[in-house]
């Protein structure tokens, strides 16, 4: 996806370089005046890609991001569950309670 946006940052690039040409150009006025609104639309279009797949690569992040915090939270209530478990299997507090009653 990074390539891709590399790839429309670079048609930006050769369409502003365009978009110089054209008003240095020769061309009566009605002709540079086309040129250019054709070059502004398709920059525009370029940009508003750029926009959408870092859009797409943000909402990626967030969701690689979510999926990490809950494995965290996962683990910390494993480990508790366990540690009670083997704690119960042991006697645990409530064996060693009994004992002294």
């Amino acid at each position: 996806m990074a390539s891709r946006i590399q790839q429309l940052q670079r048609q930006i690039k050769d369409a502003t370089n365009e978009l110089k040409e054209v008003a240095n150009s020769d061309a009566d006025a009605k002709t540079k005046k086309q040129q250019a609104q054709l070059l502004q639309t398709k920059i525009q279009m370029l940009q508003a890609q750029i926009e959408a797949l870092q859009n797409q690569q943000a909402e990626q992040a967030q969701q690689a991001a979510q999926r990490g915090a809950e494995a965290v939270r996962q683990k910390p209530d494993d480990a508790v569950q366990s540690s009670s478990r083997s704690n119960a299997g042991q006697g645990g507090l409530g064996g060693l309670l009994d004992e002294y009653a």
